[in-house]
């Protein structure tokens, strides 16, 4: 921003000898509370006084405070708004229309050096401004050009999620030339997150939007309603946000069983390539790409009234909706009968002892005829925990077969000493 004061030197500039300190315009531009008048605009001649300032790539807007007269001549009192330096760079990316690194960036605008843009970069990407890759030690960055397939507000009461995705089909050239894999994961997904925001958000209203880039297809589903997690621990009377994730990870989990069986976002989120559940302070995201996960406590700026649902799947995609409903089927049908659960969901730290942690895990396990357990970064587990799992809860249901992977040595030797513990077995 440019202050007041900066105004004498533009009139001084462009006034050619007039007394503008006379006229009261003048003087009541002096006195504006906002201290961000630059110029004035005469419209009539199309000249600025002070346009020297108007002509920086810095400025993002030119505002008109008022409309007043000078020397019988119509004049546009105006200001501008300043670009932040996140605004700036991104504005670098698009003016060159290629891919930069960070210390090209930083060249060519006054931005800060190549560690604050890397920074306010890492923020756009966030943001699914920009996108970036890595070559050998470079990472290159450029601006993600979308082509939007769908964007609304919708009124949620009484809608059929299947009326707006019809709708869809028959207005959108850009759907039908999409890849059938790809088609069909966009279908599935968005039509389930749609439906859980008009079924169980209580909400009136929501914003849906559909779009892809030149890689990766997206979607949102917005809602301004009681919250997903807020909604668990209510009718489900889990103790916070933290338990509320960790149960709905394990899949099957529904707050309308009669009308739902809790597999819709399981699916969901599998079928992704990265998804994220925001819900007011806590957001989940799960990134199928590097098989991780993470489970954030949002501050004020970032929380979300309702939830949000972000998808993110590629393009060419070589997941199939079947395949996958069979890899976690036991038999020849398509439900889900099996679950992986990555046991550091479960804990801060990297040290499994007692038995409740256990039970912990196991809570509503008893649905599914197989369960993996995923120890990678789990360094220890004590003999509570490994006999709670692999013997009491095998001996209460024989039919569900339990399979631990990525085991260190310490515990696999503790996993394999349960499993041969004959006590209590018939």
């Amino acid at each position: 921003y440019v202050p007041v004061a900066q105004l004498d030197r533009a009139l001084a500039c462009g006034a050619k000898g007039r007394r503008f300190e006379s006229c009261r315009a003048y003087h009541e531009i002096k006195e504006d509370p906002k201290g961000l008048i630059l110029f004035l605009l005469f419209p009539d001649r199309r000249r600025t006084v002070g346009s020297s300032y108007t002509q920086s790539t810095h400025i993002k807007k030119i505002c008109v405070l008022k409309t007043t007269h000078i020397l019988d001549k119509t004049a546009h009192i105006c200001y501008t708004v300043s670009m932040n330096t996140k605004e700036q760079i991104y504005q670098i990316l698009v003016k060159k229309g290629t891919e930069l690194q960070a210390s090209a960036i930083s060249a060519l605008g006054q931005v800060g050096d190549r560690t604050y843009v890397s920074k306010l970069l890492a923020e756009l990407i966030k943001e699914k401004k920009v996108a970036s890759k890595k070559v050998g030690r470079e990472v290159f960055y450029w601006v993600i050009a979308e082509t939007i397939i769908l964007e609304e507000n919708l009124k949620l009461k009484n809608l059929d999620e299947e009326l707006i995705w019809n709708k869809l089909r028959q207005n959108s050239s850009a759907l039908s030339s999409l890849p059938e894999k790809t088609e069909n994961a966009l279908y599935f997904a968005f039509t389930e997150m749609l439906n859980n925001a008009i079924d169980h958000s209580n909400s009136g209203v929501g914003y849906v939007k559909i779009w892809y880039d030149k890689e990766k297809l997206y979607f949102i589903v917005r809602d301004k309603g009681i919250g997903i997690w807020n909604s668990l621990i209510t009718k489900k009377h889990y103790e916070n946000e933290v338990e509320a994730i960790q149960e709905l990870l394990k899949g099957k989990v529904t707050t309308a069983p009669k009308w739902h069986s809790g597999e819709g976002i399981f699916w969901t989120s599998k079928i992704a390539d990265r998804i994220s559940f925001t819900s007011y302070g806590y957001r989940l995201s799960i990134d199928n790409t590097i098989n991780d996960f993470a489970i954030e406590a949002l501050d004020k700026s970032e929380r979300t009234i309702g939830t949000e649902v972000y998808f993110e799947i590629s393009l060419h995609t070589k997941k199939s909706i079947e395949e996958l409903f069979r890899s976690y089927s036991v038999d020849k049908s398509l439900a889900i009968e099996s679950t992986s659960i990555p046991v550091k969901l479960y804990k801060e730290g990297d040290i499994w002892i007692s038995r409740s942690q256990a039970k912990k895990i196991l809570h509503g396990l008893e649905k599914y005829k197989k369960i993996c357990l995923d120890f990678q970064g789990i360094k220890v587990i004590g003999q509570g925990f490994a006999d709670e799992i692999f013997r009491v809860f095998s001996i209460h249901h024989p039919d569900i077969e339990i399979e631990a992977i990525n085991m260190n040595d310490s515990v696999k030797l503790m996993v394999t000493s349960a499993k041969n513990d004959q006590t209590g077995r018939s």
